[in-house]
Order: structure tokens, then C-alpha cells, then sequence
């Protein structure tokens, strides 16, 4: 199948509304896989734009690098993004998918994201990852449609 970057940006649209859904019903494991999935299609999407070629690993930070999306951020929400982004690449990884809720909580808990929550730990860093994601995919589709202009 031929993916050209619109399809990647739609994706990270429908993906970000998914991990919405999701979280509405208390899956949170899969809310958060699907926020990051949505982010890696915004950054698809923009190297898909410049290039055609496709980049099969699914590292976000050497995504984020190739994708080039820092150029068209405006320069004041350049730091912002960055931070929403950390909250994301911190919470994802793409064999998240193979885990179950415990072990992903169990790996939360080792790599410390379950300090200092009051109440459901996992729920916590679903709503944390989804706002982050929502965050960069707003921005990063505000930025597209500028460039289109």
C-alpha cells in the first residue's frame, strides 16, 4: 500500500481522536499507544513531504529529526513543543503494543512516571500523553496548512 503524507497527517488526525475514545472508556494502555502512533504520522507526514522515502524504524526523537516540523513551528512554541513531545517519546515505544496493563504499568513504575500521582497511575499518564499529543498534532497541522497557503 502507497502512503503519501496527507494520508499520514488524516492518520494522525483519526489516531489522536482514537486514543481519545479509548481513554473516555478506561483503556488507557491503548490510549497511549495510539497517541503515539498519531505523533509518529504527523512526523511521517512531514518527511513523506520533502522526501520520498520512507523511514521503517519508529524512534520518534530521529523521526522528529528527519521530519524537519521544527523549521515550521513558530519560533515561540518551538520550546513548547519540544516539551509536549518529551511527554510523549517518554510514555511510547512502539513494542508498547506487545504489553499488557500490568507490565506497562510495571515499566512505567521502573522508569519512574508513576511518582507522585494521586489515584490511577496508568489513567494519569494517558491524560498527560493524550494532551501532549493533542498539543502536537494541532500544532504541527496548523503549521502544515500555513505552509500550503
Amino acid at each position: 500500500m502507497h502512503f503519501r503524507a496527507e494520508h499520514y497527517l488524516d492518520t494522525a488526525r483519526e489516531r489522536v481522536f482514537s486514543a481519545v475514545r479509548l481513554y473516555e472508556i478506561s483503556r488507557y494502555s491503548v490510549a497511549i499507544y495510539l497517541s503515539g502512533v498519531a505523533v509518529e504520522c504527523l512526523l511521517r507526514a512531514y518527511i513523506l513531504r520533502e522526501t520520498k522515502e520512507f523511514e521503517s524504524r519508529h524512534d520518534l526523537t530521529d523521526l522528529m529529526r528527519k521530519s524537519s516540523i521544527a523549521d515550521f513551528i513558530p519560533p515561540q512554541q518551538t520550546r513548547e513543543f519540544g516539551v509536549y513531545l518529551t511527554t510523549v517519546w517518554r510514555r511510547w515505544k512502539n513494542n508498547y503494543r506487545y504489553a499488557s496493563i500490568s507490565r506497562l504499568s510495571s515499566e512505567f513504575r521502573d522508569i519512574g512516571l508513576f511518582s507522585g500521582i494521586k489515584g490511577d497511575p496508568l489513567k494519569e499518564n494517558a491524560r498527560v500523553t493524550i494532551l501532549a499529543t493533542e498539543k502536537i498534532i494541532s500544532a504541527g497541522v496548523l503549521a502544515w496548512n500555513s505552509k500550503q497557503e
